[in-house]
């Protein structure tokens, strides 16, 4: 049988990269999706702008869909297919018509993607984590600049878009900047760190098993993740109040941006001062990675929550965000989140970078099953920063689910996500810098 023009580049693809094998019929599977991609995006009128953005040849192409496709084990790119992009369109008469005169290209830049997949693929060799997602953003427009995974989920929802639970890394961020918008939290104002019944019965305990720091501020609890301080900060919000600023932000509902199966998460039920304090820190709820990295992005460009997108017109038009707090609370956030990036105590000074100061914040939760019980021994550890942090250009959030190593996970941050997060931010900004 004479082999197909798709399944000849697929070869030449293979042969520049000798670690990949293939037998003939995933080859064959591979050049049918191909003729197919490629027949959408000819009738989609993009094929030239696609082939610019993903590497201005077919082979590249080939390449970035077998990446995403076939190989479970390796990095895999968050790319639209056309079929995705196409999706709705034949319904529409108008088109066709329409994409001639607002053309869309991609928002995803190759070389940042070739920094995200350098650092998965060190993380993934030196740690086998169960996954590892990364996201980089630029936080003043939504623009998705690069993103990826260590495997790819066995069902259809990809992992920037699956929600999870407990988003300890995001939760409190908002639940700090609702305390700043109602007048509620003071940097030097203290309180009793350890343990605090919050009800008769029931009890909040610090994360050093409800020992505490004895009495400290509240920018050092923040600093040093201390439950009770955002469980104190719940108290302070008015009635209902915590819950309409998780929704103003975005939080369980969709985002709308371009990855098919979409879930919208939950925010928790905030009926007691338990429950509360539990949504506060967040132990509770669920959401997607793409909704944290839009709810940080509005803290990141002075309070607008933008829409994550990985198209864009050709023109240089910027969809307005909605405005979800003000722009001196999104800074005295950002102020805080420089701290805990900056000055000790706490773990978040290992993501510090040379020339640009960095705001952020990092999460460590336990997994849990799908009963919704933790999991003995398995955790997963997260970090969303931004830099630099007084004029943000770009916003990366990096999660790795389960390490295989004998570090104490207390040192996860500093050993295992601070590195790739340090390299990609690193290298991005300085690439920009340069372009």
């Amino acid at each position: 049988m004479t082999s197909s023009i798709e399944e000849k580049e697929i070869s030449t693809v293979l042969q520049s990269f000798p670690s990949l094998q293939m037998d003939e019929d995933k080859r064959r599977e591979i050049a049918s999706h191909i003729r197919r991609e490629r027949e959408l995006l000819i009738q989609m009128k993009r094929r030239k702008k696609y082939a610019k953005v993903i590497g201005g040849a077919v082979a590249s192409f080939a390449l970035l869909f077998m990446a995403y496709q076939w190989m479970p084990s390796e990095v895999t790119p968050s790319v639209p297919s056309a079929q995705q992009m196409n999706t709705g369109e034949s319904q529409k008469a108008q088109a066709a018509e329409m994409t001639s005169q607002t053309d869309m290209v991609l928002t995803l830049d190759s070389q940042i993607q070739e920094y995200i997949e350098e650092a998965i693929h060190k993380t993934g060799k030196a740690y086998q984590p169960e996954n590892m997602t990364v996201i980089v953003t630029d936080p003043n427009t939504g623009e998705i600049l690069g993103m990826g995974n260590l495997k790819r989920p066995n069902d259809r929802v990809p992992h920037i878009v699956r929600a999870i639970p407990d988003p300890v890394v995001a939760f409190p961020i908002v639940t700090l900047a609702a305390a700043i918008e109602e007048g509620k939290y003071h940097d030097n104002e203290t309180y009793k760190s350890g343990t605090y019944e919050i009800t008769p019965g029931k009890f909040i305990k610090d994360r050093n098993n409800g020992l505490g720091w004895g009495q400290i501020t509240y920018l050092e609890g923040i600093q040093r993740s201390s439950h009770i301080a955002f469980a104190k900060l719940s108290e302070r919000i008015p009635e209902d109040s915590l819950q309409q600023y998780f929704e103003r932000f975005g939080f369980g509902m969709k985002t709308g941006t371009e990855q098919l199966n979409e879930q919208s998460g939950k925010i928790p039920n905030m009926n007691t001062p338990y429950d509360k304090a539990m949504a506060a820190y967040g132990l509770a709820g669920s959401a997607s990675a793409i909704q944290q990295v839009a709810a940080v992005g509005a803290i990141a460009n002075g309070g607008e929550l933008m829409k994550p997108h990985m198209t864009k017109e050709e023109r240089n038009h910027v969809d307005k965000g909605r405005r979800v707090i003000t722009e001196e609370t999104a800074k005295q956030v950002r102020e805080v989140l420089e701290v805990l990036v900056k000055n000790k105590p706490g773990s978040d000074t290992a993501f510090s970078i040379k020339e640009h100061a960095v705001a952020g914040r990092t999460g460590l939760v336990g997994k849990r099953d799908p009963q919704g019980n933790f999991i003995e021994g398995k955790y997963s550890y997260s970090f969303i920063g931004f830099a630099p942090s007084n004029d943000p250009k770009l916003l990366v959030y990096i999660a790795v689910d389960d390490p295989k190593t004998d570090l104490w996970t207390g040192l996860w941050g500093k050993e295992i996500v601070a590195p790739p997060f340090k390299e990609i931010m690193e290298n991005s900004l300085q690439y920009l810098q340069q372009r």
